[in-house]
């Protein structure tokens, strides 16, 4: 939030380091000083009063120095009794308050003015004044004042400190808050980063006062669009003020934690910031909180802290489209703040910055009432202009855009020309939705010309140096990283792109790439690389949507590399991340300590997230102690693996790097090829990749394409024999022509819907060739770099079935493939005893049911034996993993709910989030007695030396070759296991030729006489 506790009470300093005056304190004079320290105001006035009665005859400058002593202290008293505001025990008006306020300043002012006819006078006195003055003036809402007096501060201490000292850079700190409150955030952000960067150098950072400024340049950063950096900021003064943990500094980790709900709700992260906001409710229950010096110690704070509250509810809950929940804290807000008496500041920002969204959020309903609820926002802007500086333009601004919307244009041309004639003065984030709207309207009306001018000049608003617009990079931009501004982006190249259509003119169709490209750019620097959500989907989508329609137009290779490298930079980097933190840890020797530690703390996290399935049982605020339980386990347990990265910084310089498919070409073999499918709201892409060519394969109509996958996928699930047909029509969908008979092996990276189908079906013959798939190439290109050191295979097989279970096969599967790789069988398995001996084996196979949750995906479950029997997803995500693959011989272990962004949440995706490079899944629900066989054969090639895409396919075609009954050999059977990841062969080749071999030998050297006596004969 933007209004924040302006911290300060009195600065009370030493003498050292300023300029001393001649006039020397008689012994009045030095008691009343100390009590003046003390707080003993009245008694220091009482000694004051004498010191000036007994030096009558003193020389001019020694009574104005008393005299000046006098209204100090007066001022402080007066300053001091206004504090009483706070305290619940005295309870006085505001409007005593102000009166002692104005008195106190008064007496300041005498104070100073006595001080100036001193010749020679005390620097560190002088400054004193001065500082009460401009305090008492910010205390009183005189903020243009309050500045021209800190100011006139800042010219006495420059004469007397250096920037090293404190009281300097505390000063540096208030001028930019008052900066803030005038609305100059530049201004703001400039004075703030210099107190931030001398308060760590006299200080240290880990300091209250070091936080504080976190915080509030945080907030800047807000008002700037700067969105990244206001979270880079927040965050760490949250860690100073946990680690701090002071009564003190609970009123600021409250606000902080205020402005973390803010920020998460923003970006999409409704989990977290929910968790941010239980946070600071359980810190507002707190008894501290409305003690004399706590943060909500009168009715007005309490009421202010309300108002807050119910606007930044009444945002988050618009961003996850409750529109009930929306409405409802929207009205309350309107409802609550009296319009029929002078609004306080906050009620102006507030109730002005409520009906501007309410105005957006009901103007598909009622565009004019929307209308009358900005006017009424913009004449309360206007009115207290003077009073509370505040600005109109955003208002005016929001206003002119809602008329443009509803096809009144001409009725917003006059607002654009007041905003035209005031944009100079305004923050760059504002005059850049200016340029754009005008734009916009231009281009509307048929005004290319005025159009471009105009999204040239939103451009260029961001430039950084020098370089031609067409020449543009993200490194030549300012940091304005918001979703705001990535939509700027894409309306500027909307604009070129259609007068590409027009004019057939391909520099207008590099120049809406251009802007395309850097749209995405944007939007990776605002991605966290965490978990995908709707917010982040959605642009993520628009962005995909507009550079790929670019490519069809002009298909250049080059173009294709970078579209191919926006999207996957920008797609979700979680499965991707955690993948390589696992994987790469298990080459670790970490502490014993550090591990038991992290074990307990996702025990603890496991036993809460299970909890949570129990909800509908359990009152509220259990349900609410336990996700506040969650999120603080998780930010432990991601506390412990920064340690670990930290620790190995060799192994996890990952984040910084950008996806580059060119890199993925140089390790693709020669037969080998890439087909990654992406999906629009109406299109579906497929590319080639090869280790020598990229190329746009085909562009199909989506919804044919699903439509069709639909009835494919409806007629292998229920065994339909006329499958044929639909599926020859999918393949020709899916494969626009036979190249793919020219490879050796493809790996799909699919998209929505794809993930749930075997290609296999449509292609399967003993030259088709070997199918891989892959979430991402990013993740696949990080995959099929955990190559296999060829160690001698030990496979844990573990089974949870007996007859009863309807897996009567399970048990003979397990055994049929021991006979195969030595390992071990762990036959009626308890959950406990897999994650216990799961990590003595290279390979683990695990035959038993599963169960899809397709509301909760995250509490998809492997079925184990035993009371506590469910081994869930979200349990999953915390284990690691040594095994190189995993075959998950059971149902719909590859299935699950898809969700936009993240792809498929399956029992696969968390093997893969544990480390495990290898898996092997099944898409439906499986016969029992197919999986046996089809399982044995696969193994059985594996064990040849083949690859493991290879394997899958042979042994599917064994199984189609040894199945009699024509009935079985439906694609239904065999068609639903497939392999995701790395596909490296378990053993080298040609190890089971050599081993037959030396059989061969060994039973010729056995039976040498026998064969010997029969060719004689």
């Amino acid at each position: 939030m933007w209004r924040h506790f302006f911290l300060f009470i009195s600065i009370l300093i030493a003498s050292h380091g300023y300029t001393q005056s001649v006039i020397k304190k008689d012994r009045l004079t030095i008691k009343a000083d100390s009590l003046h320290l003390e707080g003993e105001y009245q008694k220091a006035l009482a000694l004051r009063n004498q010191a000036i009665k007994q030096n009558k005859k003193a020389s001019k400058d020694e009574i104005y120095f008393l005299k000046a002593k006098y209204f100090h202290t007066q001022s402080a008293y007066y300053e001091f009794e206004s504090y009483s505001y706070h305290n619940l025990n005295k309870r006085i008006t505001k409007e005593t308050r102000e009166q002692y306020l104005d008195s106190a300043l008064q007496s300041a002012i005498k104070a100073r003015d006595l001080c100036l006819q001193i010749k020679n006078p005390d620097k560190k006195f002088q400054y004193d004044i001065q500082n009460r003055i401009y305090h008492q003036t910010a205390y009183l809402g005189n903020w243009k004042f309050a500045l021209e007096q800190a100011q006139l501060g800042l010219k006495i201490l420059k004469d007397t400190l250096s920037q090293n000292n404190k009281i300097f850079v505390d000063l540096i700190y208030d001028i930019g808050f008052i900066n803030s409150k005038l609305g100059d955030y530049s201004k703001a952000v400039e004075k703030y980063q210099l107190s931030l960067d001398l308060y760590k150098t006299i200080i240290g950072e880990n300091n209250t006062d070091v936080a504080q400024a976190y915080n509030n340049i945080a907030v800047e950063y807000r008002n700037l669009g700067l969105h990244k950096k206001e979270l880079e900021s927040l965050i760490k003064a949250k860690n100073i003020w946990e680690t701090l943990n002071n009564d003190d500094d609970k009123q600021f980790l409250y606000r902080c934690y205020g402005n973390l709900f803010y920020w998460y709700s923003y970006y999409g992260d409704f989990d977290k910031a929910e968790a941010y906001i239980l946070k600071k409710q359980k810190l507002r229950s707190d008894k501290f909180a409305t003690q004399p010096n706590g943060f909500l110690r009168n009715k007005e704070e309490i009421y202010q802290d309300q108002l807050n509250e119910w606007y930044d509810l009444m945002l988050h809950y618009s961003r996850k489209e409750d529109t009930i929940k929306t409405e409802f804290y929207a009205k309350s807000i309107i409802k609550k703040i009296k319009t029929d008496k002078p609004l306080l500041n906050f009620e102006t920002n507030i109730l002005s910055a409520t009906l501007k969204f309410y105005a957006n959020f009901i103007k598909a309903k009622n565009k004019e009432y929307a209308l009358s609820l900005l006017e009424k926002a913009i004449k309360i802007q206007q009115t207290y202009k003077e009073k509370y500086y505040t600005k109109e333009f955003p208002f005016l601004l929001a206003k002119a855009e809602l008329l443009f919307n509803s096809e009144k244009s001409l009725e917003a041309k006059p607002i654009l020309e007041t905003l035209d004639s005031v944009s100079k003065k305004q923050e760059i984030l504002d005059r850049f939705k200016l340029f754009i709207l005008k734009a916009k309207i231009n281009h509307k009306n048929s005004q290319n010309d005025v159009a471009q001018n105009n999204f040239d000049a939103a451009l260029s608003l961001l430039k950084t140096d020098n370089t031609t617009i067409e020449q543009l990079t993200i490194d030549n931009l300012k940091p304005l990283i918001s979703f705001e501004v990535i939509d700027g982006f894409l309306a500027m190249g909307n604009f070129y792109m259609d007068m590409f259509k027009h004019t057939n003119n391909y520099i207008n169709l590099q120049k809406a790439t251009h802007r395309y490209l850097l749209a995405s750019k944007i939007y990776e620097q605002l991605y966290l690389g965490n978990h995908y959500n709707n917010t982040l989907y959605i642009t993520y989508n628009a962005i995909n949507t507009h550079l790929l329609n670019a490519l069809e137009n002009y298909r250049n290779e080059k173009l294709l590399i970078k579209v191919i490298n926006a999207i996957e930079n920008n797609s979700s980097k979680l499965t991707w991340s955690k993948f390589v933190f696992n994987n790469q840890r298990q080459q670790l020797d970490l502490p014993q300590a550090l591990i038991n530690k992290e074990e307990g703390i996702k025990a603890q996290l496991n036993f809460y997230q299970k909890a949570m399935l129990s909800v509908a049982n359990n009152p509220e605020e259990k349900v609410m102690l336990w996700k506040e339980k969650i999120y603080e386990l998780k930010e432990a347990l991601l506390k412990i693996q920064d340690t670990i990265k930290q620790k190995n910084e060799s192994y996890y310089q990952f984040n910084i790097k950008d996806f580059d498919v060119t890199n993925l070409q140089k390790g693709l073999e020669n037969n080998a090829v890439v087909l990654k499918y992406i999906q629009t709201d109406t299109k579906l892409y497929s590319f080639l990749i090869s280790n020598k060519t990229i190329k746009l394969w085909s562009v199909k109509n989506k919804d044919v394409v699903i439509n069709t996958l639909k009835s494919c996928l409806e007629t292998l699930k229920n065994r339909q024999q006329n499958y044929q047909a639909l599926l020859n029509q999918l393949k020709g969908l899916l494969f626009e022509n036979d190249e793919y008979k020219t490879y050796e092996k493809i790996t799909i990276i699919p998209d929505g819907a794809l993930h749930s189908f075997p290609f296999e079906s449509l292609i399967l013959d003993k030259h088709m060739p070997n199918i891989g798939y892959a979430t991402s190439l990013l993740l696949y290109n990080e995959q099929k770099a955990t190559t296999s050191n060829f160690e001698s295979v030990k496979l844990g097989a573990f089974c949870a079935s007996n007859v009863g279970a309807k897996l009567p096969n399970a048990p003979k599967e397990i055994n049929a493939i021991l006979k195969i790789f030595k390992g071990k069988a762990f036959l009626n398995a308890s959950k406990a005893e897999f994650l216990n001996q799961s990590n003595q084996f290279n390979v683990l196979h695990l035959a038993m049911h599963s169960n899809i949750n397709e509301t909760q995906p995250d509490y998809s479950s492997l079925n184990f034996y035993g009371k506590d029997k469910q081994l869930f997803i979200s349990e999953l995500y915390n284990e690691t993993f040594n095994a190189n693959m995993v075959v998950l011989s059971a149902c719909e272990t590859g299935n699950g709910f898809y969700e936009n962004g993240e792809g498929v949440i399956s029992l696969s995706r968390a093997f893969n989030y544990a480390g495990i490079p290898s898996t092997v899944v099944s898409l439906w629900k499986v016969d029992d007695e197919a999986t046996s066989k089809v399982m044995t054969y696969f193994y059985e090639h594996l064990k040849q030396g083949e690859k493991k895409d290879e394997a899958l396919k042979n042994a599917k075609l064994d199984y189609l070759e040894h199945t009699d009954d024509e009935l079985l050999k439906h694609p239904y059977y065999w068609s639903g296991f497939v392999l995701t990841g790395n596909t490296d062969a378990l053993v080298k080749s040609g190890t089971y030729y050599w081993y037959c071999l030396f059989i061969l030998l060994l039973l010729l050297f056995v039976f040498r006489k026998r064969l010997i006596q029969l060719f004689k004969k």
